[in-house]
């Protein structure tokens, strides 16, 4: 009875392998083109690169990928090792540092500054800095160009005395603008000289009144003597928006008005049909303008003794007097006749011209639409 009881518990070479198999480590099923040891094959992409670890099947223990081997070691045979508490220590700073290094990699590179002041506060040649200045947005301690210039070296703004004598300050124009010509140029006239000068201007009050107000911008003062001084009432406040510019006198008498290149003075005779019987005595930088609203026998002395005649357009007995006294073609003569109601004809030194006024929009507003 003993002996077929020892030999039932007496081990058999096959419990004790299995017994063997059973304490001995366990490891995770092979995947095919996985070699054993869990480092991939050649071409594989290594756990620290994929978003997430493999999760080991229950009772198996952790498999920790530290990276990649190399291609040395991927070409020797691999060996099923089991993880180790110095492997654990030795992966867990190389996982930081990867990390470390990706999160490096994705965030984007600060801008650097272009050009940097040194420790005096000067930059490179070309820019200007403050260093008094509070740090800028971008944190670099400078918030932007300070706008300070560079300093004026003595000698730069010198010039030689030969140099110097060939400098000259241009002087303002002295013309006054009438109106242009067929190709749209300005015409000016010299109404305004050193020595005295005398224009005569046949047409209605409106065209006096343009040459007054031209005058008047140019800086003028202008004294009246008017038949009508009702025509020309208001017309200095209007115009320069002061009563000290024109003075409107009731009959001739004499002027004490001082003209100077900055100030003239135009002294105008609104007289109907003549000219002034004693016209006031002229210096320099002073005009006379005398008006005509028609053109008869009694006025022709005064279109031709003057420097400048200004015709608007005439009627038929107006232009036979004119031609004969200016010594005018036949042709001319007729087209004096037929001219717009914005354009004159310029009689001077022996040429004749047609312009056109051009009235700005200032003058419509103040003066109407050109009419005789």
């Amino acid at each position: 009875m003993t002996a077929p009881q020892d030999e039932e518990n007496r081990p058999r070479p096959q419990d004790e392998e299995n017994r063997q198999h059973s304490q001995a480590p366990q490891h995770p099923p092979a995947v095919p083109g996985r070699p054993a040891s869990g480092y991939p094959a050649a071409g594989q992409v290594s756990a620290a690169q994929q978003p997430a670890s493999p999760v080991p099947r229950a009772g198996q223990p952790p498999v920790r990928q530290v990276h990649a081997p190399s291609p040395a070691q991927q070409a020797k045979p691999a060996q099923a090792q089991a993880p180790t508490a110095e492997s654990a220590t030795v992966a867990r700073p190389a996982t930081q540092a990867a990390v470390a290094a990706a999160a490096a990699a994705a965030t984007p590179a600060r801008a650097q500054p272009l050009a940097a002041p040194d420790a005096a506060g000067q930059g490179p040649p070309g820019t200007v800095y403050d260093g008094g200045q509070p740090p800028g947005p971008n944190g670099n301690g400078h918030g932007g160009v300070s706008g300070r210039l560079a300093r004026l070296r003595i000698g730069w703004h010198t010039l030689s005395r030969p140099a110097l004598a060939q400098m000259r300050i241009s002087a303002p124009g002295t013309g006054l603008i009438l109106g242009s010509d067929r190709q749209q140029k300005p015409v000016a006239v010299r109404m305004f000289r050193p020595e005295s000068t005398r224009v005569t201007l046949v047409g209605g009050a409106w065209a006096g009144q343009l040459v007054a107000f031209r005058a008047l911008a140019l800086g003028a003062r202008v004294a009246l003597v008017a038949a009508d001084p009702q025509a020309w009432h208001g017309f200095g406040e209007r115009a320069t928006g002061r009563s000290d510019r024109l003075t409107v006198l009731g009959a001739e008498q004499p002027l004490a008005l001082a003209a100077t290149p900055q100030q003239p003075v135009l002294v105008v005779y609104d007289l109907g049909v003549v000219g002034a019987a004693t016209p006031q005595p002229l210096g320099p930088w002073q005009t006379q303008l005398t008006v005509l609203r028609r053109l008869d026998q009694p006025g022709v002395p005064a279109i031709q003794d003057c420097n400048l005649v200004i015709l608007q357009r005439l009627a038929s007995a107006e232009a036979a007097h004119a031609g004969g006294a200016l010594k005018l073609p036949s042709n001319s003569t007729q087209f004096l006749q037929v001219m717009a109601e914005d354009m004159v004809a310029l009689v001077g030194d022996g040429t004749l011209r047609y312009i056109s006024l051009a009235q700005t929009d200032i003058e419509h507003q103040h003066l109407g639409a050109p009419r005789r």
